[in-house]
């Protein structure tokens, strides 16, 4: 499999952990933790992470957890690598049922960086611009 193809599948096996995360916390945690250098970090604007398990618990506590259901819906993938470095953008609308019956979408980029470890490709840093 090329890397281009490998990082894709592990954003969207990120997405679809995220979205597991409103029924299956601790499955959803597991598999997240799975996906990130020890030393990743994230900045969705409103909020920053310093490590992984920062960022998995926000995904799964603050955003799955206030959920019914939600999907991730990703497009538009930009992936370019340069030796054990790359880079991805995506755009991303996400949907979800609130658990107080709210319906909401956020739309917005995805601008990550990921490494190539032993194991394969992980996460470095998750990016996200909101659009509203």
């Amino acid at each position: 499999m090329n890397d281009a193809l490998e990082i894709a599948n592990l954003k969207a096996r990120y997405c679809a952990s995220s979205d597991k995360s409103s029924h299956d916390p601790d499955g959803a945690t597991a598999e997240l933790s799975g996906y990130f250098l020890p030393d990743a970090t994230a900045d969705y604007g409103f909020v920053q992470f310093d490590s992984p398990d920062k960022l998995a618990g926000f995904m799964v506590n603050a955003i799955g957890g206030g959920s019914e259901w939600m999907i991730h819906m990703l497009g538009s993938p930009r992936i370019e690598v340069a030796g054990d470095e790359a880079t991805g953008d995506w755009t991303i609308s996400v949907h979800s049922k609130r658990r107080d019956g709210e319906q909401m979408l956020v739309v917005g980029r995805y601008s990550d960086r990921f490494r190539k470890t032993a194991e394969g490709w992980r996460i470095a840093h998750v990016g996200f611009t909101r659009y509203e």
